[in-house]
């Protein structure tokens, strides 16, 4: 399955709410900051009429480690949002706003979530194409690449932080669990380019590997028969063999990438039927772009999710 994505408004990343009963709507942001912090924060909406509930949850990180986690599960009737722009409250706070800026066009996004000692308070400004398309799993919204600054809060004590991040909204059948094995999913950041990657496996094994390069206020998707991506060790973590060291590998006019990544520090999280990983992954290697050949090593933040 060739994944065909195409250019978005900022009205997609909002509330999706007619005719999605039966369905699980996501908002997942994630940033690498300075000062060797990292963070991600997630809210999964679950369509169930009378029976709809709302999962929320935020994580910081220092060095890859997992410092703090807040983890809420909420009914419906606490949850609110627009259709018309990207803007979520949750028990009455406001934790994404998304807006344009009238002078400068940029789409800039606050996003908040904090208890009594841990927390976020931080502004995403968009810098590069954003797009979306269809997977094996569902409808996929990505804005790969943000610029990040604001406060977050350890300890009580607020400290200043910035950096570049990530975001998608994800859109997905509750019984996508009998129908997918999971995904792997991740993004390299350059200083000219972007790399989105992933790769879904459905029940009979079959995989889509996708690559989508972003540059200059563009977007590329590459032929799913151009990628290569190859598990070479992994590691039994509550009980599932999961992915440690990987080679991601493209080779045509559009694209010359050849990485090898490996993971060491990982943080799972489960609901029923769910089992993710977030890993903080150190890639290596090098990407040629517009005949210009780039060196990489860099550390980001990759998921892998398995059903059942």
């Amino acid at each position: 399955m060739k994944f065909l994505p195409k250019s978005i408004n900022q009205k997609d990343d909002s509330l999706h709410k007619k005719g999605n009963f039966g369905h699980v709507e996501t908002w997942y942001y994630d940033a690498m900051l300075d000062k060797g912090y990292s963070m991600a924060i997630v809210t999964n909406v679950f369509y169930l009429s009378y029976f709809s509930f709302v999962l929320s949850g935020q994580c910081l990180y220092k060095d890859g480690k997992l410092i703090n986690e807040i983890s809420k599960r909420n009914s419906y009737k606490h949850f609110s949002g627009s259709e018309e722009e990207p803007l979520i409250y949750l028990n009455e706070q406001r934790i994404i706003y998304g807006q344009v800026d009238n002078d400068t066009k940029k789409w800039m996004y606050n996003i908040f979530m904090r208890d009594e000692n841990y927390g976020i308070d931080l502004e995403f400004v968009k810098t590069s194409k954003a797009w979306q398309g269809k997977t094996f799993l569902g409808n996929w919204l990505v804005i790969p690449r943000f610029s990040v600054k604001g406060k977050i809060f350890v300890n009580k004590n607020s400290i200043d932080v910035s950096g570049l991040g990530y975001h998608d909204h994800n859109i997905y059948p509750m019984y996508a669990p009998l129908r997918i094995k999971g995904y792997h999913f991740g993004k390299i950041h350059g200083e000219m380019y972007t790399v989105t990657w992933a790769c879904i496996t459905n029940n009979q094994n079959k995989k889509q590997k996708l690559v989508v390069l972003n540059k200059n206020q563009k977007f590329i998707s590459i032929n799913p028969d151009d990628i290569h991506y190859d598990v070479e060790k992994q590691k039994k973590e509550h009980g599932k063999n999961i992915p440690i060291i990987f080679r991601l590998k493209v080779d045509n006019d559009q694209l010359y990438l050849d990485l090898k990544a490996e993971s060491k520090i990982f943080h799972h999280t489960g609901i029923p039927s769910v089992n993710y990983w977030r890993y903080h992954v150190r890639y290596t290697g090098e990407i040629k772009v517009d005949l210009n050949i780039y060196k990489i090593d860099v550390v980001d933040i990759s998921e892998y999710l398995k059903f059942f």
